[in-house]
């Protein structure tokens, strides 16, 4: 029976113009047995190398997983590491420094508007003058109030006091204290009554940094004269009696002077005079400083 139907496939098959699959039936089944055989055999081919395709994907996929979570977890890690870096960092606790300008006059601040002509660096500006009056002689102290009475009362007539306060000191050396210690030590500017700059503070004008002379009186008018001062650039005091403490206008004693309209140090100890130091009784101005 069997017989009977293989000759039937072949002649179908070469009806068909098959013969040659048939031919390679025919190898496979002398090849590996019955065609059930056969069948299973190249079932089994297929599942294995199926298998293997799929083992294959599988360790491909694994390893492509592997690589996307070891990537996720980077990149989770750099996340995290930004994210403590943002939260353990240094914390700003403080806010900025106070500065002219915001509506508040707090710690050493002494003024507010910095376009205000009158205060600088949040320090108010100091007003400096050479007196009206150039002819004092070395006994000025003589008035009731001393070294500090000539400046405000000149500084009063031309109204600079502030509710009838006095204000203002020479700038002048005695025995028992130099111009730097007489007088208070500014970090704002010292300006003249025409609103130039004179120095932009105590440092600056003790280092010779002067940037005008301080040739303008109480009244803003122009003074180009000799200044009685005993006085070196740096504010300390220059050896002498300083016509006995300014109690004197003797021709016997001596003192030193500046000069109203020079911007180097002979604006308080003149080097251009062969008179310098001169008698007591000649005649001269002072200089007046804002203090405090």
């Amino acid at each position: 029976m069997a017989r009977t139907l293989l000759s039937l496939m072949a002649v179908v098959l070469s009806a068909c113009g098959l013969e040659r699959d048939w031919a390679a039936w025919q190898a496979l089944k002398a090849t590996h047995g019955d065609s059930e055989t056969a069948a299973t055999g190249t079932s089994s081919t297929g599942n294995s190398t199926t298998g293997t395709s799929s083992t294959s994907d599988a360790t491909t996929l694994a390893s492509s997983d592997t690589g996307h979570a070891e990537a996720s977890a980077g990149a989770s890690t750099g996340t995290t590491g930004i994210t403590t870096g943002e939260t353990t960092g240094p914390v700003e606790t403080t806010g900025p420094a106070a500065v002219c300008g915001d509506g508040l006059v707090t710690g050493e601040e002494e003024c507010d508007d910095p376009g205000d002509t009158a205060c600088f660096n949040c320090v108010r500006d100091r007003l400096v003058f050479v007196s009206s009056k150039f002819d004092f002689r070395g006994d000025f102290s003589l008035a009731p109030q001393s070294l500090t009475y000539w400046c405000n009362v000149l500084a009063a007539d031309a109204g600079l006091l502030i509710n009838s306060k006095p204000r203002f000191k020479p700038w002048i050396s005695t025995s028992d204290g130099s111009a730097a210690e007489r007088l208070h030590h500014s970090k704002g500017r010292y300006v003249l009554r025409n609103g130039l700059v004179f120095a932009l503070s105590w440092d600056a004008l003790v280092a010779g940094e002067i940037l005008n002379p301080i040739n303008v009186d109480e009244n803003s008018q122009t003074r180009q004269v000799t200044v009685w001062t005993d006085t070196a650039p740096d504010g300390s005091a220059l050896p002498g009696s300083h016509c006995d403490d300014w109690t004197s206008d003797s021709f016997e004693l001596w003192a030193s002077f500046g000069e109203s309209m020079k911007v180097d140090g002979s604006w308080t100890l003149s080097t251009g005079e062969a008179t310098n130091p001169t008698v007591c009784g000649d005649d001269k101005a002072i200089y007046c400083f804002e203090s405090p």
